[in-house]
């Protein structure tokens, strides 16, 4: 079934469940490594058991240690054999050879053997009560030489077995228990890590268009989280001057085609208004070419507008004479500028690295804004600095809404190309109200030497 695949499991339980099967394996290991701790411990701590009583019947001697092996009961029991198996002395719980019949060989090291092996004795308490009943228990047993003797030592395993079954009884009760704590945990946990993430999905389901100046909350917290919340607060910020570009595109270029257009239609409504003399229509004819003519570049000034805030203008650099380029475009307007003079002014030659064409038509584009709506003669002033290159255009007309300072937002699509053209070449240009006169400055990055 598809819809019970991990993967499309929430978050917060897929946090838990990991965090659950990290706790289970950390604690079947845990388990594992005290077992098996535990078991060594209680196995070296029976040996030495054994180790130490056999030490102390062997410094018994002779002619007493089966009197001492006799008198033994309790945890430990002892028997002294022959080379040949035969018991000489035995513990009395002990009911039978506790190495079986046949010739003892010891080949340990350190001259005694270890050994593991089903004895059959009698419990204490039972044998003090007058009953006999043998039981069959699994004995380590050491083995030691002790002159013409064999003296053998040896402790029940079950004191030990019981231990480390009471310990995995335990282990296997507390596992369970520990893994419902830890992924109740893990799930309290990961609600609360993801919470800031929740205020972040509510915040932005609010923000729209109409609410373009909101920002995702930003966790105190110097982590993950506070780094999204600020990745995405910038692309909000992107996204808003996008917008507001959009808008302003829509704008300036409604601007732009409304005056042409009306022209257009006020020039037809009057020529199919009354029979006009052949002289009047080729002027009216004229007079829409120029509009249409107007309307061609607007379109143009459109596609390069709409590609230029899609993925930027292409440029291609080359090392350009800003003032003989500003001075061949103000060459090509001064037919048009009528009595008006279109002066350039330039200390020296300036250079600067980008694309002839894109600045071409910035220049023609602030040189036809200030023909059309400035007044006065137009002075174009090239100057270069220690890293760049201004460029003003400076009229006496209006031209712009009154703002000290402007980007150039809302002063038609023509001046936006010029934005547009400055920016892709690394600069920035601005207008400003100086005296009654409107001066629009614009600073290109000079080559580097």
């Amino acid at each position: 079934m598809t819809g019970w695949h991990p993967a499309r499991w929430p978050l917060r339980t897929r946090v838990a469940l990991a965090f659950l099967a990290t706790t289970g394996v950390a604690l079947a290991g845990l388990g594992a490594f005290v077992q098996v701790r535990v078991s060594a411990a209680l196995e070296d701590r029976l040996r030495d058991t054994v180790l130490a009583e056999a030490d102390r019947l062997e410094a018994v001697p002779g002619p007493r240690r089966s009197d001492a092996v006799r008198a033994l009961g309790g945890d430990v029991q002892a028997q002294v054999l022959t080379s040949q198996g035969d018991v000489r002395a035995s513990s009395r719980l002990v009911a039978g050879p506790l190495l079986g019949s046949g010739a003892v060989e010891v080949t340990g090291e350190g001259g005694h053997d270890w050994r593991e092996v089903p004895v059959t004795v009698f419990d204490d308490d039972a044998a003090a009560a007058g009953h006999q009943d043998p039981e069959h228990e699994m004995f380590v047993l050491l083995v030691r030489p002790t002159g013409d003797r064999i003296l053998v030592v040896g402790a029940s395993r079950e004191d030990v077995d019981e231990a480390l079954m009471a310990l995995r009884n335990q282990l296997l009760i507390a596992g369970p228990l520990a893994l419902a704590l830890a992924g109740g945990l893990g799930y309290l946990v990961a609600g609360a890590g993801l919470r800031p993430i929740e205020r972040i999905r509510v915040r932005a389901a609010t923000i729209s268009a109409r609410s373009a100046g909101e920002r995702l909350p930003v966790p105190s917290a110097n982590d993950e989280l506070r780094r999204l919340a600020v990745t995405l607060n910038a692309m909000l910020d992107r996204l808003d001057e996008g917008l507001r570009r959009k808008r302003r595109f829509v704008a300036e270029a409604s601007h732009d085609l409304r005056t042409p257009l009306t022209l257009i239609l006020t020039e037809v409504e009057l020529a199919l208004a009354q029979p006009r003399p052949p002289e009047e229509l080729t002027q009216a004819l004229h007079s829409v070419d120029v509009e249409v003519r107007r309307l061609i570049a607007l379109a143009d000034d459109l596609l390069e507008h709409a590609g230029a805030e899609d993925v930027g203008l292409p440029i291609e650099a080359r090392t350009v004479d800003l003032v003989a380029l500003t001075t061949r475009v103000a060459d090509r307007f001064q037919a048009a500028a009528g009595d008006r003079a279109i002066r350039v002014a330039a200390p020296r030659p300036v250079e600067v690295q980008g694309d002839a064409t894109r600045l071409d038509r910035a220049l023609s584009n602030l040189i036809d804004n200030a023909l059309r709506h400035g007044a006065g003669d137009i002075a174009i002033e090239i100057r270069a600095t220690s890293d760049s290159a201004v460029l003003t255009v400076t009229d006496e007309g209006p031209g712009f809404p009154p703002n000290d300072t402007s980007d150039l937002a809302g002063t038609g699509l023509g001046l936006s190309i010029v934005r547009e053209i400055v920016r892709a070449h690394g600069g920035k240009v601005d207008v400003q109200r100086v005296d009654h006169r409107t001066r629009v400055r614009m600073e290109l990055t000079s080559p580097e030497d």
